[in-house]
């Protein structure tokens, strides 16, 4: 399988059926093979890079054996719920600068389901602005190669 059509999380399942699936690409060689320019640049195309990392994070998870899904309820969305033996967690990524108004919809996913723990995953260096709004933060980079102590992330 060279991809994923990830579900709408829902509590009742009749109302993630009827959304339509996000699309993940389960190897991030086949994006970067395929488009022109190769893997994004970070600097000159940071929406793209954005887009690039947020397919590898959600990617890895898949291939991890979590479910994942997404929540959206307009206008608040987050990147991914993932569930399984990594626990409950909503997960926002991001690639760039953020502040506490960017993680508005993490924070109202995790007021209305309360088994969930919030998970900020961000580019080396920004963790703390997450961790100073008490939320575990986790650079992309250190995610992607050291999942298996998410568990341990600590706020």
């Amino acid at each position: 399988m060279i991809d994923a059509g990830l579900e709408k999380y829902s509590a009742r399942a009749w109302r993630h059926r009827s959304a339509p699936p996000k699309l993940v690409v389960l190897n991030n060689a086949l994006i970067s093979a395929t488009h022109p320019n190769g893997p994004p640049d970070p600097k000159n195309e940071p929406a793209r890079f954005g887009t690039w990392v947020e397919n590898a994070c959600l990617a890895h998870a898949v291939n991890q054996g979590q479910r994942v899904t997404y929540w959206r309820e307009e206008p608040l969305e987050i990147d991914a719920v993932i569930e399984g033996s990594w626990g409950k967690l909503a997960v926002e990524i991001k690639t760039s600068s953020y502040g506490a108004s960017d993680l508005k919809g993490v924070l109202e996913f995790s007021r209305r389901n309360p088994g969930f723990r919030p998970l900020i995953i961000t580019r080396q260096g920004d963790e703390r602005t997450a961790q100073r709004l008490g939320l575990a933060s986790v650079s992309w980079m250190e995610f992607l190669q050291s999942t298996p102590h998410i568990r341990e992330l600590k706020k």
